[in-house]
């Protein structure tokens, strides 16, 4: 199962960069890149930046990169509950009721 942190180092050795090469691209330490890459370790605040340099840089989808993020997120957050399954069952229906009740938006 292949995790944003995992894609992004399939990303950055694909194209023969070092770790430092693509720390630097996304201002951050050699250490933290490596802890997104090994551990899946993401500095929440910049996820939408960390996301939006990696499909500039690399030519991927930016909605593939969030929906590997989320996956991970969601997932973390559920592994250890034995009735998962429900608990997504509930979350969609809620998403679905909150969709239906934003606002339409005109552009």
């Amino acid at each position: 199962m292949r995790t944003l942190g995992s894609i992004i180092r399939e990303l950055r050795e694909a194209q023969n960069w070092p770790q430092r090469k693509l720390a630097s691209e996304l201002d951050m330490d050699v250490a933290v890149l490596s802890r997104i890459e090994n551990e899946n370790k993401f500095p929440k605040k910049r996820i939408d930046e960390i996301i939006e340099v990696i499909a500039r840089l690399f030519n991927v989808s930016k909605e593939e990169l969030k929906e590997a993020y989320l996956s991970d997120e969601i997932a973390s957050l559920l592994v250890s509950q034995p009735d998962y399954e429900n608990v997504l069952k509930a979350s969609k229906e809620k998403v679905n009721y909150l969709r239906s009740k934003e606002p339409v938006k005109v552009i």
